[in-house]
């Protein structure tokens, strides 16, 4: 609703409220004159003492109008030494421009009279407009009980109802922001005027239907409203304003949408600040707020939840073996990583408050007996210190309560029922959900997901279970490999069956296994230590095969498709587990709907490669892929997969944009280590106006998503493009992939509520029509 002005001459109260003259828009200058002298009978118009100005304006609800008309030179100066020569000079300036509008080489006129002729000209020359315009004298704020003021219909801050404002004796409005007033609940009662605001107040919220600020003057003991508007509300009290008028059917389900931020969600959810003292910043990179007691690892986060508390797990970073410690933990902190860490993905899918990248605080490594975190502050922090997490602002308080932390886990916001309701009957870009269990995707689909856009296989494989991927990726061809894929079978074809089930009928987007491999390799460092003491030959037979697989930089070594091309083997047990779980689904009834996607797809050969084993498996299994119903797609997060995109279109049902590694790899950044200085350096510096890992980075990212939008259509017109990466959920992101051509975003559970709200925004913000009030409503 904004903050839309209108002029009030149709309220109790018009601008001015003296004896004002309404005169035909055709009116003859001769008119024009006689006006001007029954205003004016003492001819103080352009005088240098006590001189008189004029107002004129149109009777529409967005009308204009014109105020301190017949401004001379003499005229300046006295308001100059009135009201302070900057005033005098935008009322002037703002005179000049309407007269310049028209006819840009015009200047405005010193006489008094002709001024005040040119500028009706100018006000009144579009004769689409209103057929009449009224002149009258300007109210001044000087003299006996004169004035400006302020009046709200409610409490701009806490929206209570009751006529609130101030008031300034012998000031001008300007001096009424800067000075302040008299509160107007002590001056309602008392002067003449006070019942004339009242009525005014409540004639402007009942014209405008949200509560109001009425901009007012006193002049000699009259009153005269300049320009009512709406009060620009926030957070909690903004929504229990469009709720209220949305359950009374005053406002249709698109106009209340586009009144509502997803800011405004956040911020009424996340309440003020946190009255703590600070131990340490960094990224927020899963919102919420959490009490607990710091544990400094996976097992002592486990033990301490068994005991009844409530643990903050503090890592240097998470790796897929910590998941229990996640599990049990209230929040996470890593001092290293960002938005796209490890630790920030699984506990944005948790629900979990988490903050990455800690620049003012260092663990302590010492030995895991007497690791503690030191912050620049001077402070240490021990295990068993409570401590409150704020995932919303990055901040680690010492101390707290759980009263402090509200619901903790529940990181994501809920949309109020009314809100709900209004997104289901709006269109907009498809909002999935990334899930990588049964829970997680039954989740998102209460939360309003279309489906599941991300299933990350090697998230199924996190805690105990990375084990048995981690025996997989470094066992010999034979027996024991052949036992581990059997596992690995059972067990994918179980998670994907309860993932399945969760959203049937609806779309489910399976990615092949992208982990970098030193995410489940041993530790180095620690091997080699175990493997020295004991000279066991079986220790050093595991230290050889971890050297030889260890690489410089795995987030751009064997993973994805290339993972699955080296050990063709682990595809095809991934892909039979897909397909088994889709036709017993089939067989009891269900709808499953599967797309497996193909990671970190470079050439369009990996894709064919991929294909060739899909169509090998389903035939051995009796199947085709088309009568299995599962389509193929490749996910676009290489710059080559980007220019490439039409021909790897040919060879896919859908692509998926993975933001994340995109974003990377166009900067050239560690997705790991970037956020933690290098980012917040350049944003210091103003270098960048934020992460590209935290907001889209438009300018090159998204003119590849452009390209690949554009290039994927003109091959295939029904190629369904899907976005997955921890930006797509972002309010703009949502708008610009949605005007760009994508089919859907895909996000965590917490962020669905916020991305549905971005996404009908999105679809309303194209419909303007949509937005404006209906004669109903009115």
């Amino acid at each position: 609703m904004g903050n839309s002005y209108v002029l009030v001459d149709h309220l109790p109260v018009g601008l001015p409220a003296d004896s004002a003259l309404w005169l035909p828009v055709d009116a003859a200058d001769d008119t024009i004159r006689e006006a001007i002298a029954e205003l004016d009978p003492d001819r103080r118009l352009g005088s240098a003492e006590h001189p008189l100005f004029l107002a004129a304006w149109l009777p529409c609800l967005k009308g204009s109008s014109l105020s301190f008309l017949g401004m001379s030179p003499a005229g300046h100066q006295w308001l100059a030494g009135l009201a302070g020569e900057a005033f005098a000079a935008q009322r002037k300036a703002e005179l000049a421009a309407v007269l310049a509008a028209g006819d840009p080489g015009a200047a405005l006129p010193d006489d008094p009279v002709e001024q005040v002729t040119a500028l009706i000209r100018a006000l009144t020359r579009d004769q689409t407009g209103p057929d009449r315009f009224a002149l009258a004298r300007q109210p001044l704020w000087c003299g006996p009980d004169s004035g400006s003021g302020l009046a709200y219909s409610c409490d701009p801050a806490t929206g209570v109802p009751g006529l609130s404002g101030s008031f300034l004796a012998g000031g001008s409005g300007a001096q009424l922001l800067t000075a302040g007033g008299t509160d107007l609940s002590q001056l309602l009662d008392t002067r003449p005027w006070g019942p004339q605001l009242r009525e005014a107040v409540q004639a402007a919220e009942a014209e405008l239907d949200w509560p109001v600020r009425l901009e007012f003057m006193v002049d000699n003991g009259q009153l005269a409203v300049h320009a009512a508007s709406r009060v620009p509300l926030q957070s909690a009290v903004l929504l229990d304003a469009v709720a209220d008028r949305y359950e009374r059917g005053r406002l249709a389900p698109a106009q209340a949408v586009a009144l509502v931020d997803p800011r405004d969600i956040e911020h009424a959810r996340a309440g003020h600040g946190l009255d703590l003292p600070v131990a340490a910043r960094g990224l927020g990179v899963s919102p919420g707020i959490a009490f607990g007691t710091v544990v400094f690892s996976a097992a002592e986060a486990v033990a301490a939840q068994a005991d009844g508390q409530r643990p903050v797990l503090v890592l240097t970073e998470s790796r897929p073996a910590d998941l229990p410690g996640l599990l049990a933990a209230v929040a996470v902190v890593t001092e290293r990583g960002g938005q796209t860490s490890h630790a920030a993905v699984v506990a944005r899918g948790l629900g979990l408050p988490a903050v990455a990248a800690l620049v003012d605080g260092v663990l302590n490594s010492d030995s895991p007996q007497s690791q503690v975190l030191r912050t620049s502050h001077g402070d240490t922090v021990r295990a068993g210190d409570p401590v409150t997490v704020d995932g919303h602002t990055g901040v680690i308080h010492l101390g707290g309560r759980q009263q402090d932390a509200g619901q903790g886990q529940a990181a994501g916001p809920v949309l109020p029922g009314w809100l709900d309701d209004a997104l289901s009957q709006l269109p907009g870009i498809a909002v999935r959900v990334n899930a990588d269990t049964g829970v997680d995707a039954a989740a998102g689909r209460a939360l309003g997901a279309h489906g599941v856009g991300l299933c990350r296989l090697e998230h199924m494989f996190l805690g105990e279970r990375h084990q048995v991927l981690q025996r997989v990726l470094m066992a010999r061809p034979g027996p024991d490999m052949t036992v581990d894929l059997a596992a690995m079978h059972r067990l994918l074809r179980s998670e994907l069956t309860d993932v399945l089930t969760a959203m049937d009928g609806l779309p489910v987007t399976i990615r092949l296994l992208d982990p970098p491999r030193h995410e489940f390799l041993p530790d180095l460092t620690a091997l080699s230590l175990t493997a020295a003491a004991t000279g066991a030959l079986g220790d050093q037979d595991q230290l050889d095969i971890t050297r030889r697989l260890h690489e410089h930089n795995p987030m751009l070594g064997v993973r994805g498709v290339r993972m699955g091309v080296l050990i063709p083997a682990l595809t095809d047990v991934q892909i039979t587990a897909l397909v088994e779980a889709t036709l017993a689904l089939r067989r009891a009834g269900r709808d499953p709907r599967p797309e497996l996607l193909v990671p970190m797809v470079s050439a369009p050969a990996e894709l064919d490669f991929v294909r060739g084993m899909l169509d090998d498996v389903c035939a051995r299994l009796g199947t085709s892929r088309t009568a299995a119903g599962i389509s193929l797609g490749a996910m676009i997060e290489t710059p080559r997969a980007a220019l490439l995109a039409g021909s790897i279109a040919r060879r896919a049902d859908s692509l998926s944009l993975g933001t994340n590694d995109l974003t990377a790899l166009v900067w050239g950044l560690s997705r790991d280590d970037a956020e933690q200085y290098l980012l917040p350096a350049y944003q210091d510096l103003g270098l960048i106006p934020a992460s590209p890992f935290a907001r889209l980075d438009v300018e090159a990212v998204g003119a590849l998503a452009r390209q690949v939008a554009t290039e994927a259509r003109a091959v295939r017109p029904d190629i369904t493009l899907g976005v997955c990466g921890e930006q797509a959920a972002d309010a703009d992101a949502v708008r610009f992939f949605a005007e760009a051509g994508f089919d859907h975003i895909s996000c965590a559970p917490p962020r669905i509520p916020l991305a549905r709200l971005a996404a009908a925004r999105a679809a309303v913000a194209e419909q303007p029509a949509a937005n404006q009030p209906t004669e109903e409503a009115r």
